[in-house]
Formats: C-alpha cells, sequence, structure tokens
C-alpha cells in the first residue's frame, strides 16, 4: 500500500514519531516503493521492504526515548531526561565533594 501523505500512514507511527520524522519516514518509504517497482516478490514484500527503508531513514536521523517510546531528532533529549541528567551531576559531584572533605 502506497502512502501518499502523512495523514495516510498508520497511526502506530504518528502517535510515537513527530512530524518531521513522518515525512523522512514517507520520503523513505515512496522511494523505496517506487524503487521496488517491478520487485518480484509482490505487493507484500515491496511493502515491507518500503516500510524497513522508511524505519532505516528515521532511525537516522532521530533517536527513541525507551521510556516514553516516543522519538526525538539525534542530540535532542525531552527535557524531563535533560532535568534528571543534571540531577545526576549534582549528585555525583555531591558524593565526590564529600569523600573528599572526608579525607
Amino acid at each position: 500500500m502506497l502512502y501518499d501523505t502523512i495523514a495516510d500512514l498508520p497511526e502506530s507511527l504518528t502517535s510515537v514519531l513527530p512530524e518531521e520524522a513522518q515525512e523522512v519516514y514517507l520520503e523513505a518509504y515512496k522511494t523505496s516503493w517506487e524503487a521496488y517497482e517491478e520487485h518480484q516478490g509482490g505487493e507484500l514484500d515491496r511493502e515491507a521492504v518500503a516500510h524497513r527503508d522508511g524505519w532505516t531513514a528515521v532511525r537516522r536521523e532521530y533517536v527513541k526515548d525507551e521510556s516514553t517510546g516516543r522519538w526525538y531528532p539525534e542530540g535532542e533529549l525531552p527535557e524531563e531526561e535533560e532535568e534528571e541528567e543534571e540531577g545526576l551531576l549534582e549528585e555525583i559531584t555531591d558524593v565526590f565533594q564529600t569523600d573528599e572533605s572526608e579525607r
């Protein structure tokens, strides 16, 4: 099945991918679908290859937050994760400072 717009994508994609990632997925999917037009494996194999290529394109530019299942541009963490990491760094710094003061 060829998807023409991001509105045509399955809900399983649109519920977790930001709109920009949906565009990346759709472009790769459509390119793959057209490239395998003469594919001998049939339409189901053609669709599986197109889905695989769509996800591969998304994974090149986005990372999945395993705790929420949502995808973010590579290098950008959701605010909650950034705050947690800062808190962890402060906690580690406190531990080292405590160890040094006990010496």
